[in-house]
């Protein structure tokens, strides 16, 4: 078997994430994904990636991999990084692993060892229709100044300020007993996350002191940072958050200060979840060797895909440690991180965002995964189990770059 064409996708409404196919000359065909600065990932794949792959074994996985990193870019794409190249790649290895799947005619999660349990428990990420879906934009970050009419609740990123309280009775509704928020974020702007005032500090404290007020310690609070606070404000932060008994904290500073962060998790209660910006397998060898971490939240679509997976998951194993794959992406990425983590025991819960699988993710693949009561089920079907709908592929809105051998 042969890889004979490499397709990027893209479409303007979801203009931050890009799809990649990886065609065959026996016709079947993998998919993957990533998200965030499109054109330039867009640029690479079809660049430096298509003509690497074209004319080889797709299901030669692990040495592509390597070859990516070390061979194409002669060892200067940098570490560790969420760089264009690391997406590109992130992308191309996905769609190697769900080929190789359907060519042995199994599932991604049989591929990868077999079922370790039936289901896993999620958590929502409390956000929204339109958050990360529009390249060169903020994508509703400011949240507060999106509210016109508060007597009007539309969406959890919403809730989160106006009814943070019966935003998490919501969620115990659906059976959903972790939910993660982000209550400080637009305080840390003003200063570049060089300090906060008592009087913010009052405010994001009251969010979080809402949904401990309507549900008491029924629902688990992870708490989001996204790396936007200096070491002393953070630590001032986790102060006053401990006593309300949250779950951990995540991405509290810059992630690539290691020492840094060792001595904010030496100084907190909760534990620190990171890192959706950093999260190589490189990249927890040191920071595991500092006791900085406790969960493994690394991102799929930023470190090197499925395979950078695997050797996550045995350094989790290695030093009794859980992974918590990020997603607040694409549903591709999603479902890949649900084979991960149902085939690796060292894998904890799922992030998921309902806002997406109960929204635009049906307007983008064949399958999702079903979730009830709080728990994710397997897929069915061979490789990831899920395909691009016919609907987006033909969509006015959609572009779709192929690169051949006759490219080349």
């Amino acid at each position: 078997m042969k890889i004979t064409n490499v397709e990027t996708i893209q479409n303007k409404q979801y203009s931050n994430i890009v799809w990649v196919k990886i065609y065959t000359d026996e016709g079947l065909v993998g998919l993957g994904e990533t998200f965030r600065n499109p054109e330039a990932i867009v640029s690479y794949i079809h660049e430096t990636c298509a003509p690497y792959l074209i004319g080889r074994d797709p299901l030669r996985v692990n040495e592509h991999a390597d070859n990516l990193i070390n061979w194409t870019a002669n060892r200067y794409i940098g570490y560790p990084t969420r760089s264009v190249e690391f997406r590109g790649n992130s992308a191309v290895d996905i769609a190697l692993w769900d080929l190789k799947a359907k060519a042995s005619n199994l599932s991604l999660v049989d591929m990868l060892g077999g079922l370790c349990r039936d289901t896993i428990p999620v958590y929502n990420t409390c956000a929204a229709d339109g958050y990360n879906w529009k390249a060169n934009s903020m994508s509703r970050s400011g949240v507060n100044n999106k509210i016109k009419d508060k007597k009007v609740i539309r969406d959890d990123l919403e809730l989160q300020v106006l009814d943070s309280g019966e935003l998490a009775q919501s969620l115990l509704d659906e059976g959903i007993s972790a939910m993660k928020i982000w209550p400080f974020d637009e305080f840390a702007f003003p200063s570049k996350g060089q300090r906060i005032s008592n009087e913010d500090l009052k405010k994001g404290l009251s969010r979080i002191e809402k949904i401990r007020n309507k549900v008491g310690s029924r629902i688990d609070i992870m708490l989001e940072y996204h790396s936007l606070w200096q070491l002393a404000p953070a630590l001032k932060i986790a102060k006053h958050v401990d006593e309300f008994d949250v779950f951990w904290h995540e991405d509290p500073i810059n992630m690539a200060y290691l020492k840094d962060l060792a001595e904010f998790r030496s100084k907190t209660i909760a534990p620190v979840a990171g890192s959706e910006a950093l999260g190589t397998a490189l990249w927890y060898r040191d920071a595991l060797s500092v006791n900085a971490i406790d969960y493994m939240h690394y991102d799929l679509g930023w470190i090197g895909g499925i395979t950078e997976a695997i050797k996550i998951s045995g350094l989790a194993h290695a030093n009794n440690r859980m992974m918590c794959p990020h997603d607040c992406t694409g549903p591709i990425v999603w479902i890949a991180n649900l084979h991960i983590s149902l085939a690796f025991p060292t894998a904890m819960i799922l992030e998921s965002v309902r806002a997406f699988y109960n929204g635009f993710y049906k307007n983008l693949v064949t399958q999702l995964p079903k979730i009830e009561n709080g728990f994710a089920f397997p897929m069915k079907g061979v490789g990831l189990g899920a395909e691009l709908k016919d609907s987006l592929l033909k969509s006015p809105d959609t572009v779709i770059k192929r690169t051949d051998v006759n490219d080349l």
